[in-house]
């Protein structure tokens, strides 16, 4: 038995150096809520730094579809001199700009994909926002379950210092073993590592928030959400949206790519200077030339079969996440009934538990119940009030995966 009690002590003194170490406790804060601490998550985000990049992306797509030309214009220059050769002095001088002008539509369908970058980047900042929502929601959630969860353990601890104080009790008056005694100590031990491991859970779920939104406070009330009432998913959805938009993005691109591996018409515009030998005036002229690449239909497709597997790789992305999505609203609704399916049992078979471990404490202090009784009767209470506390944050917990699967922010 001493054996026991030893080991007992010297388990639950990491979790007690666990739970209290390197961390301060998170206070509750009326100026947060729900936006707030959102806000926050998105400031922190590592992905913010994206923003700024798609943003040029966007406007740099949009501006080559403004552009008159469908490139960078170049500097032409030729020149032809016999000197090292025959040497009879002629000289021809070619010098010019090389305009690359576009083809029939291609400049709309440079606009257009312009567009469809700048919708794209609207689109992304909504979904990432949800995506951080449902992460703000998944740890207030956890929290909360954390702080009840611990608050039982913590009224167990108080109820199984009573146990003990009983049984001190009733030996010194020789109405109980001291090995009664000891197995009470040794259930107050116990009692007190699941509160140091409730405390650890707490101290785990809160630093998780820290790294979310670099806030040291949260908000006063708890957050709570009404079921939203979509039954699907909603064509709407933010992500879905996005994907959509990934979709339209790369079927421009694809277009993009036919063109590129097509070439693009070349307007040349130059002077030329030339004369015969050293004998004949310089004759000067416009130079106009037009260079129209034509036919290998085999090349361009070669060259566009990237971006029309990048393409449908995003469909079939698309289609996936709407899959999973269903299916997890699916399965979040099913779960959602069974829990509020056990939540009156539950609530019933702990107020029995309560009212039988009153009881049972009443009768052990009047030696009219065992020890093993009274136990017995500490931990059926203690299983049923956390089994209903479990159950009611989950409810909540289901409400919140509900409505973040169908697009809705609180």
């Amino acid at each position: 038995m001493l054996r026991r009690l030893c080991a007992s002590l010297l388990s639950f003194t990491p979790l007690l150096a666990f739970a209290q170490g390197g961390h301060d406790p998170l206070v509750r804060s009326d100026a947060l809520d729900f936006d707030a601490v959102l806000e926050a998550a998105l400031e922190q985000a590592p992905e913010r730094i994206e923003a700024s990049v798609r943003r040029q992306q966007a406007d740099a797509f949009a501006s080559a579809g403004r552009s008159l030309v469908a490139g960078r214009p170049s500097l032409a220059l030729n020149f032809y001199d016999d000197g090292v050769l025959d040497d009879r002095g002629q000289v021809e001088a070619n010098y010019g700009v090389q305009v690359p002008l576009w083809r029939p539509g291609e400049r709309g369908d440079s606009r257009e994909l312009g567009a469809r970058y700048q919708a794209q980047v609207d689109l992304w900042e909504q979904a990432l926002k949800l995506e951080l929502a449902g992460q703000v929601r998944s740890v207030l959630a956890d929290i909360h379950e954390a702080e009840v969860l611990l608050q039982l353990e913590r009224e167990a601890t108080v109820t199984a210092e009573e146990v003990l104080r009983t049984s001190e009790t009733l030996f010194n008056a020789g109405a109980l073993a001291r090995v009664d005694v000891l197995q009470s100590r040794n259930l107050l031990l116990d009692q007190q590592k699941q509160q140091f491991t409730a405390e650890a859970v707490l101290v785990d779920s809160e630093i998780t928030y820290e790294f979310l939104t670099a806030l040291d406070a949260l908000p006063a009330a708890q957050h709570i959400e009404t079921l939203n009432t979509a039954a699907e998913i909603p064509a709407d959805h933010p992500l879905l949206r996005y994907l959509q938009s990934e979709v339209d993005v790369l079927d421009g691109a694809v277009r993009q790519s036919e063109i590129a591996a097509k070439g693009n018409p070349v307007l040349l515009l130059g002077t030329r200077r030339e004369r015969g030998d050293r004998f004949t005036p310089y004759t000067d002229s416009v130079n106009l030339s037009l260079t129209i690449p034509f036919g290998a239909k085999g090349f361009v497709d070669s060259r566009t079969s990237g971006a029309r597997r990048d393409k449908a790789d995003a469909e079939v992305q698309y289609r996936a996440t709407l899959r999973e999505l269903e299916l997890a609203l699916h399965d979040a609704e099913h779960e959602l009934f069974i829990v509020r399916q056990a939540l009156p049992l539950a609530r019933e078979q702990a107020a029995l538990g309560t009212e039988r471990q009153e009881l049972a404490q009443g009768a052990f202090s009047q030696g009219e119940l065992t020890l093993a009784q009274v136990l017995l009767a500490v931990q059926e209470a203690r299983a049923a009030a956390r089994e209903l506390a479990v159950l009611e944050a989950r409810e909540q917990r289901l409400i919140t995966e509900y409505n973040q699967l169908t697009g809705v922010l609180p």
